[in-house]
């Protein structure tokens, strides 16, 4: 986080930069004026003055494109962290909710398998009375 405040500071201090050079050269030519003695000497300050005021201007673009490639980026970093911390917390509830599911079924599982069992065990046995009746019929039928 302390890298994306960091950026941000730095866009600012860029912008204020700007304004900030942009005012010295009001100040410089407001008090250049005032000392100067010849009018000579005062445009020539003032055109000094109104120079750097437009180089501090002039910048202000290509630092305000910078800035916002820079917010930007940031924005984008933030967003991959976000995500993978989401990945990450889905991740683990699922993994959680998987276990939690194991654990409290497995009681109901291992009843159904005895049911399971005890049910196969009464098939087998009833398949074995149904052998002896096949075995009576036959030995009734053969009696008559």
């Amino acid at each position: 986080m302390a890298v994306y405040h960091s950026e941000l500071c730095y866009c600012v201090v860029k912008a204020t930069g700007t304004f900030g050079g942009l005012g010295v050269a009001g100040l410089s030519a407001s008090l250049l004026t005032s000392v100067l003695t010849t009018t000579l000497e005062d445009l020539l300050a003032l055109a000094l003055c109104s120079a750097g005021g437009f180089l501090a201007i002039s910048n202000f673009p290509g630092r305000r494109k910078l800035a916002v490639e820079k917010v930007s980026k940031a924005a984008d970093e933030l967003s991959r962290k976000v995500n993978e911390a989401i990945q990450k917390d889905i991740s683990q509830s699922a993994s959680q909710l998987v276990q939690f599911v194991d654990t409290a079924s497995k009681p109901y599982q291992e009843a159904c398998q005895r049911k399971i069992d005890w049910l196969q065990g009464v098939q087998g046995e009833l398949s074995a009375v149904e052998r002896k009746l096949q075995t009576l019929k036959i030995d009734i039928q053969n009696l008559h």
